[in-house]
């Protein structure tokens, strides 16, 4: 866990959003685009507000979107919360040599909001994961993934397939061919 330094501007949003939740902020970090909250535990529903009027106060004030984080001492819980209201598959947390690798696993269909533009959801998910927890690094794991690998053809249609037996059929006949000439050469 690395020790939290909060700028200058962090301690004016933490100070403001505090005034107007009546709830104590945990940790404040920003992006460009966003500022989020984290909260503790069991805090989340008074730091929005009735009618996310909390969040929308904010919004208007500092000109960002305003996410609250609800914490939590299971670091999977935690990063669940820290994606929410994204659905993961999985999540589970291992060590792999130095390195404490949260793993979450994903439906395609999500990627985009997990990843965020230019990677910007999950580079703020790591920040905050840094300051709160021994996690060093995120891997996510698209479920049902297909790579791209060298050598691996693209599945093809029965007539494709049908079409490639025949050539592979002609190839091994000419072989054979070819090797009965050389066997009747040599004798």
């Amino acid at each position: 866990m690395a020790k939290v330094r909060l700028t200058t501007e962090e301690i004016m949003k933490i100070g403001f959003f505090e005034k107007i939740a009546n709830v104590p902020i945990i940790d404040c970090v920003l992006n460009d685009e966003r500022v989020a909250f984290i909260v503790k535990e069991g805090d989340i529903g008074a730091a929005i507000g009735k009618g996310g009027e909390n969040v929308k106060t904010a919004e208007e004030k500092f000109g960002k979107k305003v996410d609250i984080i609800e914490y939590s001492n299971d670091w999977r819980k935690f990063i669940r919360n820290i994606f929410a209201p994204i659905q993961l598959e999985d999540v589970w947390v291992k060590r792999v040599g130095k390195d404490v690798v949260a793993f979450i696993k994903i439906n395609p269909k999500v990627r985009r909001a997990v990843f965020g533009e230019k990677g910007k959801n999950l580079e703020r998910a790591l920040k905050i994961l840094k300051r709160h927890t021994k996690i060093t690094k995120i891997k996510v794991i698209v479920e049902n993934q297909k790579f791209k690998r060298k050598g691996v053809r693209k599945p093809v249609t029965k007539e494709q397939q049908q079409e490639q037996a025949e050539k592979e059929s002609k190839v091994a006949q000419e072989a054979e061919a070819q090797q009965d000439v050389k066997e009747t050469t040599n004798e």
